[in-house]
C-alpha cells in the first residue's frame, strides 16, 4: 500500500486500540509534516478525535457511574425491604450500563470509516473536529509563510 495513504489510515482506525490511539495519530502527523501534508493533517485530525473521545468516554462512564451508585440509596438506606429483590431502580441503573458501551461502539465505527476513507485517498474530516483542525494548519501555514502572504497583497492590488 501506498504509505501517503496507509498511515492516515492508520492513525484513524487506531481509535479503537484504546488509549494509546492519540500516540499514533501524534507521531503520524509529526513525522509525515514535511512529506505529506495530507498524512500530517489526518494524523493530527485523528490523534486530536480520539482525545476527545476518551474524554467523552471519561464523561460517558462517570456520568453512568453515578446514576448506578444513585440507584443503589434505595437498598442501602431501607436494606430490610429489599431481601428478596433489589429494587426496580437498580434494574435501570444496570441495564443504563448498555448505554456508555453504544457511545463507545459508535465513536469507534466513526473512526473506522474515517480510516476506510482515508484508505481510499478520500480527504476525511471528521464533524466539527476537521474544520477545527484544518482552520488551524491553515493559519499556521499562512504564519510560516510570511513572504507568500506578501506576494498574494501585492497580486491584490
Amino acid at each position: 500500500p501506498d504509505p501517503a495513504v496507509f498511515r492516515p489510515a492508520l492513525a484513524h482506525v487506531a481509535s479503537i486500540t484504546g488509549m494509546i490511539a492519540p500516540v499514533a495519530g501524534i507521531l503520524i502527523s509529526v513525522t509525515q509534516k514535511e512529506k505529506s501534508a495530507y498524512a500530517a493533517k489526518q494524523g493530527l485530525q485523528a490523534a486530536i478525535y480520539q482525545l476527545t473521545g476518551l474524554l467523552v468516554m471519561i464523561l460517558v462512564w462517570s456520568c453512568w457511574g453515578a446514576f448506578y451508585t444513585i440507584s443503589l440509596i434505595p437498598l442501602i438506606v431501607n436494606a430490610d425491604k429489599y431481601n428478596d429483590a433489589p429494587p426496580a431502580i437498580f434494574w435501570v441503573g444496570l441495564g443504563s450500563m448498555i448505554c456508555p458501551f453504544i457511545v463507545m461502539a459508535v465513536w469507534g465505527l466513526y473512526g473506522f470509516w474515517g480510516a476506510i476513507r482515508t484508505w481510499t485517498g478520500a480527504d476525511f474530516r471528521y464533524a466539527v473536529i476537521g474544520q477545527m483542525v484544518e482552520n488551524r494548519l491553515d493559519r499556521q501555514a499562512e504564519a510560516d509563510s510570511p513572504g507568500d502572504n506578501l506576494k498574494q497583497m501585492d497580486l491584490q492590488t
